[in-house]
């Protein structure tokens, strides 16, 4: 069985890339720095940006602030901020989002899952405010080659409180390397859907997250 997981995440990509329609790609960026506080409890600043070699542009960058709490061995929560800039036709677009998570993980023999869920208020200058609700669900295989390097996927799906509903959906393939005791690096590629009016566009992504852990 895992063998037949590592092929499937492999193949992922590649399955993914047919399409007949015209398709968005996309360089993500994601670094993050967390220090304990106590044995329980962690605060974290998180920068990330999207940028679109197409364009040369780059479309949306975030920054953020958290602080979270593990609750017991499998589940921990928290709550954060975040300051977000949209690229629009007009210019950026501001975006103020106060969060509040709870995140979920289980080992079942040599496999990860993870469950995560956040409830999200955005505020706009110029677009109404609105709910919105974000999960993921992921698995981690067994170590692949060295006990550092680990495969996994994942899907994405933010819901808004509206008439919009299901707005934006994601497929992650990737690996993570823990290169050190407090750093870590992920490599992935997503195939991300993104609904506008009554549009959904399609997005090839490439990404890289860097991470330290104090």
């Amino acid at each position: 069985m895992t063998k037949r997981l590592i092929i499937l995440l492999v193949l992922l990509p590649v399955l993914f890339s047919v399409s007949a329609q015209e398709r968005i790609f996309q360089l993500w960026n994601l670094n993050r720095v967390q220090v304990a506080l106590s044995e329980k409890t962690k605060i974290g600043v998180t920068e990330k940006v999207h940028f679109t070699p197409h364009s040369g542009n780059i479309d949306l960058k975030l920054g953020d602030v958290t602080i979270k709490r593990s609750i017991n061995p499998w589940f921990e929560a928290g709550v954060a901020g975040r300051i977000l800039m949209i690229r629009k036709d007009y210019g950026w677009l501001q975006e103020n989002r106060p969060m509040v998570f709870g995140d979920i993980s289980k080992k079942l023999g040599r496999l990860g899952f993870g469950f995560s869920n956040r409830f999200e208020y955005r505020m706009f200058k110029h677009v109404d405010d609105h709910f919105r609700y974000r999960q993921m669900f992921s698995v981690e295989l067994p170590p692949f080659v060295t006990p550092r390097l680990i495969i996994y996927a994942a899907e994405e799906g933010f819901i808004k409180f509206n008439d919009e509903n299901l707005h934006i959906a994601r497929l992650y393939a990737g690996t993570k390397l823990k290169c050190s005791r407090i750093f870590e690096m992920r490599f992935y590629y997503v195939l991300e859907k993104s609904k506008e009016l009554d549009f959904w566009n399609t997005s090839d992504v490439v990404g890289m997250n860097l991470s330290l852990d104090f």
